[in-house]
């Protein structure tokens, strides 16, 4: 009598139902056993060498420093989470169980959901803890302004897309070079990405867009999040849809569980379609990127604020925003010597305001009446490893704009070299005593207040005039000032 093979039939588990205690008993192993917590030093001591210094080199401004968590740190994560979660998606191939696991009773889905959702909480994690500590070093630093969340959220937002992706491609590529081939990849796509990132519509949803901020930097007007919204529905979208299309083959569950992983895929598909079609509207304005269905007016509004200001060593205020009051003293030390030069002058400034914008130059205009210098300073939203923006940064254009302006605006002097000798003689003159740093001859573009070259009779007229009292150069220039800036005054004329 022989026995009979009867072959056993395989059958793919169904459940209909999920007990969360034995799903939440599943995550924990996964997160004990995770290989993403031997990265997690690799991705501090990328974070502090690269992101944290540039950002610490910054400004203590809110909106900089948190869009620094997303431009810079995407560099440091990015890569190498998506390389982890493909190690970690590529397991059950690697080590040639994929047979054995499919037959246990715990759903494909749920299996690959659970190592997918501890490497990226452990990614997160680190995430999050290090902008805890660029943000608590902005809060004792910063003047003005509260943090700023959107820029966190994309970055969380594009770690669980780069995650969900790194694992869908070690679960369909079983291999042990999958995931360097993953990091390689993912950040030769943020370095092609990276110059381009403002080109289009679709590439200012790259984290690596700079238009965010558009020239107010979240800081004259509200931090505008119509693209992050949009960033967050791209990111989050290609994130659900990946894993939703996981659920779709015949191992990962049931009919009932497939057709979820389906429903979930075509959301995610919706999403990150919307996202795009979203950006595909959005349009670049002075204070950031404005996306008509999501924007709202009132944040066009200017935010309210009580200029810092000080008289400094002379009798002309000097005001700038709060977020710069670290400055004041620096450009009241620097601007006092040339406006003590003018003052009491026609046309004279009698007050110094920074404008409502940060632009990508300083820049002055003295308009109004009584007339008001209004400057433009320029703040940097990233610089190199191991580089701070220091005060003298901050003060050296500002103080070559408004001389510069002042120059033109009294005397006559034209940035292109223009104006009579005198007029380039009682310039320079006046730069010169007020301490003003001036180019030599033939460095640079000729700017107002460029020493004529040694030797030339402006030079020397330059440097008599110089030499003079503060108070006989403020009582020649009230006496003649509308004869030199007419072109009237001769060299010999000048005491």
């Amino acid at each position: 009598m022989t026995a009979l093979g009867v072959p056993a039939r395989v059958r793919t588990p169904r459940v209909t139902r999920v007990v969360p205690v034995a799903a939440g008993r599943l995550l924990r192993l996964e997160l004990r056993r995770n290989a993403m917590i031997w990265t997690l030093p690799l991705l501090a001591a990328l974070f502090w060498f690269d992101t944290y210094r540039r950002a610490t080199g910054l400004p203590p401004l809110w909106t900089v420093r948190g869009m620094a968590m997303q431009w810079r740190a995407m560099f440091e994560f990015l890569p190498f989470v998506a390389g982890v979660a493909a190690w970690t998606g590529s397991r059950d191939g690697r080590r040639r169980i994929t047979d054995l696991v499919g037959v246990t009773a715990r759903p494909g889905w749920v299996r690959q959901l659970s190592g997918w959702a501890a490497t990226t909480c452990w990614a997160e994690a680190a995430y999050l803890g290090c902008a805890a500590v660029l943000y608590g070093v902005t809060a004792a630093q910063a003047t003005w302004g509260g943090p700023v969340w959107w820029p966190l959220a994309v970055g969380a937002t594009c770690i669980a897309a780069a995650t969900a992706l790194g694992f869908a491609a070690g679960a369909l590529l079983s291999s042990r070079f999958t995931p360097p081939l993953v990091v390689v990849v993912t950040l030769m796509l943020l370095v092609v990405v990276s110059p381009s990132a403002n080109s289009d519509a679709v590439g200012r949803l790259s984290p690596l867009s700079t238009e965010t901020l558009g020239t107010s930097a979240g800081i004259f007007h509200s931090f505008i999040p119509d693209l992050s919204i949009a960033q967050l529905m791209f990111y989050g979208g290609i994130a659900v849809a990946v894993l939703g299309a996981l659920g779709l083959p015949a191992i990962a569950g049931g009919w009932r569980l497939r057709s979820a992983a389906a429903v979930v895929t075509v959301a995610g598909l919706a999403a990150a379609g919307t996202g795009v079609g979203l950006a595909g509207t959005s349009d670049v304005t002075a204070n950031g990127v404005v996306i008509p269905a999501l924007h709202d007016t009132a944040s066009d509004r200017p935010t309210p604020y009580t200029p810092a200001c000080d008289h400094g060593g002379s009798t002309i205020p000097v005001c700038l925003h709060p977020a710069f009051k670290t400055y004041l003293p620096a450009l009241i030390a620097a601007l006092d010597p040339l406006l003590g030069e003018v003052a009491g002058l026609p046309g004279a400034p009698v007050r110094v305001t920074q404008t409502a914008s940060l632009q990508f130059d300083a820049d002055a205009t003295i308009d109004g009446s009584p007339p008001v210098l209004h400057l433009t300073v320029f703040v940097p939203t990233d610089t190199v490893p191991n580089s701070r923006y220091t005060t003298d940064d901050f003060v050296d254009p500002p103080q070559l704009a408004a001389a510069a302006t002042i120059t033109r605006t009294l005397i006559g002097v034209d940035s292109s070299g223009g104006g009579s000798p005198a007029q380039q003689a009682v310039a320079a003159a006046l730069l010169k005593a007020a301490n003003v740093p001036l180019p030599p001859p033939g460095v640079g573009l000729p700017t107002p207040g460029q020493m004529p070259p040694a030797g030339s009779p402006a030079y020397a007229a330059a440097q008599r005039f110089a030499a003079l009292p503060a108070a006989t150069r403020h009582a020649w220039l009230a006496a003649h000032l509308s004869t030199l800036r007419a072109g009237h005054v001769t060299l010999a004329q000048l005491p």
